[in-house]
């Protein structure tokens, strides 16, 4: 870990900035691959591209980015208050939803606090409590299907505890909750504790049992929402996340957000993508089509895999993940290892027909060697 200036607050030293998916500029770099050569399958993006509306509005407003943005993001809140029929005052817009996590630490964390999440979560969670120096309270996933586990999250909370976040399905494993669990950790924590669910990837499941978190919103003030664009339209690189809140919460983020944090073109981009509709069937489609198709191949090759509620899979090796993840980086395909607590798994993002056939020939070449 690097070191820090001498000014800098101390409980800085114990953060370890997050670590993003190798871009495919540096992997043509590396081993000198060219870049339409390469498939990347490590940061869970839409290989379909964006959404068709958001292309159209972007080549219309690309002329207008010398002016600042909507500081308010008005008809992007409104467009995301009608979808969930909430108030505009309910909605928070940031640049991605880890700006969203971000800014609750800021506003919510500090020294003498503490902050609730799974191990083996979403890794910005931990990285937000380190910024603000606020105790970390982490319960394992669970052992069965290392989902995110909320009774024991529940238990976990003291009295200094502010925010609990649920990644759910979860990320890196895919796996997830249920309504059941997700009503139990709703109707028993105290009403001053922030619950956070964290709902990146909820336009993928197609569990019966997965939590409608809305149906608990109304009647429980401290019940939080997050979404992003990222994932099933395709904004990932406009950076586009929301979060629906009681009027008060969204209030207080206000006051820690930097001014114009959403910029122009993410703005109107994600206004007409939210009412892309054919778009997003055809990527619900074609992600629910290639995961059976990945886990028929898996098997084939004898491989272990979490059954996945997101639009990647988890995928377990015999031995250390680092030694298949540097061979499929010498043949173009980047995925992604998730660290120590899972050493010899890998998180492959679904990709479309060609990319996952391609993967699979790569696989058994590695596998065999």
């Amino acid at each position: 870990m690097k070191s820090i200036h001498p000014l800098a607050k101390k409980h800085l030293e114990k953060v370890a900035p997050y670590i993003p998916g190798k871009p495919i500029e540096e992997l043509a770099r590396e081993f000198g691959i060219p870049p339409e050569k390469i498939i990347k399958l490590a940061s869970n993006e839409n290989l379909l591209g964006p959404s068709y509306n958001a292309l159209k509005i972007l080549r219309k407003k690309i002329k207008e980015v010398n002016f600042y943005p909507d500081d308010t993001c008005f008809y992007l809140r409104k467009k995301i208050a009608e979808i969930h029929n909430v108030s505009m005052d309910e909605v928070f817009v940031g640049n991605g939803s880890v700006e969203i996590i971000y800014l609750l630490g800021f506003a919510f964390l500090g020294e003498g606090d503490s902050v609730a999440y799974c191990e083996g979560s979403f890794p910005i969670y931990k990285i937000v409590a380190d910024i603000t120096g606020a105790e970390k309270i982490s319960p394992p996933l669970k052992k069965e299907n290392k989902a995110v586990d909320p009774i024991a999250l529940l238990n976990s909370i003291k009295p200094n505890t502010k925010i609990v976040f649920m990644s759910n399905p979860n990320n890196p494993t895919g796996t997830y909750f249920t309504h059941e669990e997700a009503k139990y950790i709703i109707e028993n924590s105290p009403q001053n504790v922030l619950l956070v669910f964290d709902e990146a990837y909820s336009e993928f499941v197609d569990a019966p049992d997965f939590p409608n978190i809305f149906s608990f919103y109304r009647d429980y003030p401290n019940v939080c929402i997050m979404r992003t664009l990222s994932k099933t339209v395709g904004l990932a690189g406009l950076r586009v996340g929301y979060m629906i809140a009681r009027k008060e919460i969204i209030e207080t983020l206000h006051k820690v957000r930097y001014p114009f944090n959403v910029n122009l073109l993410a703005q109107y981009a994600a206004i007409y993508a939210l009412e892309d509709k054919k778009f997003m069937e055809k990527t619900y489609k074609l992600i629910k089509k290639e995961r059976k198709f990945l886990y028929k191949e898996f098997e084939k090759l004898g491989l272990k895999f979490l059954p996945s509620q997101t639009n990647f899979i988890y995928v377990e090796f015999q031995k250390d993940a680092n030694f298949i993840y540097n061979e499929l980086l010498k043949r173009g395909i980047i995925t992604r290892p998730i660290g120590p607590l899972f050493p010899n798994a890998l998180r492959i993002t679904i990709g479309r027909r060609k990319h996952n056939l391609y993967l699979i020939k790569a696989l058994a070449e590695v596998l065999k060697s």
